[in-house]
């Protein structure tokens, strides 16, 4: 790979690192409540639309910091003939890089937004199952990732030490909320969308530190 096609991506990662600022889109949990309560559930409607959408726009994203990150890597560890050095990481970063791209393929908002009229609030329920977890199998993969690259980045001498990423989504049992909603006549539902938005929250603030991390140790 020629130095010009390097730089390349290079600016292909800083831009699909900088797009976070459009793809992960967050909001106050405890406003959306009260605004769904307060419009009659119609903000609720949007409040869907928007977690299913980030989910889409999010995944794409980091399929594409992935991918450009893992092509940078293995340039670096050729330039510095240490391709070798690497080579107990390599193996399992491509398997994740392959598994992101994977979740990376799009439910469509629109989509479930219309199944969830259709359906009476049924299809919200499914919905929301697929983006907790979507999004908690996504988050265990992204922090295996980033871990792997660490360590591979610091065998490569091109960060000071490896560190470990740590899953910040916990894993919820899909049946108990989904009896729970029932039971509460959809009570119990809002607090199912204060937990997905808080979550989405929650990783992409733990996630910016990683992103940059992975520009700087691969754009010097």
């Amino acid at each position: 790979m020629n130095e010009q096609s390097e730089q390349g991506l290079v600016q292909n990662l800083y831009y699909f690192v900088q797009q976070r600022i459009n793809s992960d889109w967050t909001t106050d949990p405890a406003m959306a409540i009260v605004l769904s309560l307060v419009t009659f559930g119609i903000y609720g409607w949007f409040i869907f639309y928007k977690l299913m959408d980030r989910r889409d726009q999010h995944f794409v994203r980091i399929a594409n910091v992935v991918n450009t990150a893992v092509a940078l890597l293995k340039e670096k560890a050729n330039q510095s003939g240490k391709t070798q050095e690497i080579a107990q990481e390599l193996p399992q970063i491509e398997m994740l890089q392959r598994e992101i791209y994977e979740q990376s393929r799009e439910r469509g908002a629109a989509l479930w937004l219309i199944i969830g009229i259709i359906t009476g609030g049924i299809g919200v329920l499914i919905g929301y199952y697929f983006i907790m977890d979507d999004f908690q199998k996504h988050d265990v993969c992204e922090s295996q990732f980033f871990s792997l690259m660490s360590s591979a980045l610091a065998k490569l001498g091109r960060s000071t030490e490896a560190s470990s990423a740590v899953p910040n989504i916990p894993e919820r049992n899909f049946a108990i909320y989904v009896l729970l909603s029932f039971l509460t006549c959809g009570i119990f539902g809002l607090y199912w969308m204060y937990v997905l938005i808080e979550d989405g929250n929650t990783h992409f603030e733990a996630q910016v530190a990683w992103e940059d991390y992975l520009y700087k140790a691969l754009a010097s």
